[in-house]
């Protein structure tokens, strides 16, 4: 076996790797032209070649075992970008739960990056997580999972399995608590709005009492996420610190 066919062999891994970890993560959603996605992961698989170059071996010497490489370095690129991308639903729960207490979940519209409609507020959230994200070097966490990936052999055997379908049952269980957290707020102001709607319909029934104060809702509820903007600095530091835990404990499941 030749330096070159290791350096093929390495390029190749790498580059399945970050392809299968960008597409699933928040950097690269629908909107962006295909080719722009396999150059930058290609630029990107030469650049990491030489740090991880030799933690990835020799190559194999027959094609099942090849096939089996590329299955296992998708399916860790995979994990690492779904683990990012659960922040991002986070965000979006969180601003569905918002439009539902408002009144504002019949405005729908298109989000590229998820390729599917959401809410209105369920996309300024997804934006503004996906900004802050980056001023907090997010992308950071995700780069340095990858190149740790390399450290140790990954494998995927029915003995690991499903421990690693707990954690990511757990992710996505932290992942809704920091929804209903980030939407606590505007529920908080919403339910106060409900309680007072409901003691004055029963003082006067006569009263149309939810197109009255259907008004004061969305706009105390607007106040409410105007002012409860600067905790969200608070909720994606907690949200990055936990997918940072959860996804080292993830991949060290799996290594060898």
């Amino acid at each position: 076996m030749t330096t070159d066919a290791g350096w093929v062999y390495g390029l190749l891994l790498v580059f399945v790797r970050s392809s299968a970890m960008f597409l699933s993560s928040p950097l690269f959603g629908g909107s962006v032209p295909g080719r722009v996605r396999v150059a930058f992961c290609f630029m990107f698989s030469i650049c990491v070649l030489p740090v991880v170059q030799a933690s990835i071996g020799a190559p194999p010497d027959d094609m099942f075992s090849l096939v089996a490489a590329i299955a296992r370095e998708a399916g860790i690129g995979l994990l690492i970008g779904l683990c990012t991308q659960l922040l991002l639903v986070a965000a979006q729960m969180a601003g569905g739960i918002m439009d539902m207490q408002l009144g504002f979940q019949m405005m729908q519209m298109f989000n590229p990056q998820l390729g599917g409609m959401t809410s209105l507020l369920g996309q300024f959230k997804f934006l503004l997580f996906l900004v802050l994200i980056f001023l907090m070097n997010g992308h950071h966490m995700m780069l340095t999972a990858f190149v740790r990936s390399f450290e140790s052999p990954i494998v995927f055997d029915t003995s690991n399995l499903a421990t690693i379908q707990s954690g990511l049952i757990q992710m996505l269980g932290g992942a809704c608590v920091l929804a209903i957290q980030i939407a606590a707020p505007v529920a908080a102001v919403s339910f106060i709005v409900d309680a007072a709607s409901g003691v004055i319909n029963k003082s006067i029934p006569q009263m149309p009492v939810s197109m009255v104060t259907l008004g004061a809702k969305s706009a105390l509820g607007t106040l409410s996420l105007a002012l409860g903007l600067p905790l969200m600095v608070v909720a994606v530091q907690s949200g990055l610190g936990h997918t940072s835990v959860e996804l080292a404990a993830l991949l060290r499941i799996g290594q060898r």
